[in-house]
């Protein structure tokens, strides 16, 4: 395949040649954390580990701040599987704005929506810089709203397709050759770690973390905001209300009128009505609409 890198992707493993350039030197102790952290990434697939571990893997690749993965298909909705980063002032910006993208934005995401169409059978490695991107509600709520500069993703045409994502913001450099270069080398490994954490993840039962259950639990049509089902997810998972207040760095007060909310949406009366709902939605007693 031809390498596609003027266009800002890079295709990957193309058999029998070699890479576009060697890559430079690293020192001794960068040269051990690589198998590092994918011994770790590996160890944590299945668990609510994998995440964080995920995200220490592309830092340790390519320094990227934040990282999202989702789940695409010709049939289904775009879903979240999961999104980590540290945003002091802004702590829940990768997972809202994630659920902003697959609920809506995606549409305007016509670089991965082109390599879906494709047809292409080898993972590639694209570039995207937010100051690229025509829709002002997307680049807004994805890009603009933490300072994000540049993205770079790895497509994986499955199936299913996944898409994982690497972020900077404007505190660091935009990616260099180097960077893209290790993402290329690893995306194999990477990638086949996230889709048997996928995997692992649907064994253990539909709606079994916070993504999928707030995913679905907007999907129901009850006009739910991404807020309230947020605070429900949590609920169900089995958190407290202290504990999501300080986890969402909510007031206890604003939790409560959440949860309130969504309640009163749903059609509960509390907690017990809220898991009898959720095992309804489960068992597929109550159906979840695409």
């Amino acid at each position: 395949m031809p390498n596609d890198r003027a266009s800002g992707s890079i295709d990957y493993a193309r058999a029998g040649s070699a890479p576009p350039f060697a890559m430079p030197a690293r020192g001794k102790a960068e040269e051990r954390s690589v198998p590092d952290c994918f011994a770790d990434l590996i160890s944590a697939i299945g668990s609510d580990r994998f995440p964080r571990r995920f995200l220490k893997a592309m830092q340790v690749l390519a320094d990227v701040e934040l990282c999202s993965v989702f789940q695409r298909s010709p049939t289904e909705p775009v879903r979240l599987l999961f999104a980590e980063g540290d945003q002091p002032h802004n702590s829940d910006f990768p997972f809202r704005a994630s659920l902003d993208y697959a609920r809506t934005h995606w549409r305007s995401d016509h670089q991965i929506s082109q390599l879906s169409r494709s047809g292409r059978k080898a993972p590639v490695v694209v570039r995207k810089c937010a100051a690229e991107i025509a829709d002002p509600a997307y680049r807004s709520a994805c890009y603009e709203r933490a300072g994000i500069i540049e993205r770079v993703s790895i497509f994986w045409p499955g199936p299913p397709t996944l898409v994982a994502n690497g972020y900077r913001t404007a505190q660091s450099p935009s990616f260099s050759a180097l960077d893209i270069d290790r993402l290329e080398r690893h995306a194999g490994l990477l990638m086949a770690a996230v889709d048997r954490h996928r995997q692992a993840g649907a064994s253990a039962g539909p709606m079994f973390n916070e993504p999928d259950l707030v995913q679905s639990l907007m999907a129901l049509r009850c006009r739910l905001s991404m807020r309230e089902a947020e605070i429900s997810a949590a609920m169900i998972l089995g958190e407290t209300q202290e504990e999501i207040a300080s986890r969402k760095r909510l007031s206890h007060g604003s939790v409560v009128t959440y949860r309130r909310r969504a309640y009163n949406k749903l059609g509960v009366g509390n907690r017990r009505d809220l898991l009898r709902l959720y095992r309804r939605m489960a068992t597929g007693e109550l159906p979840i609409p695409e």
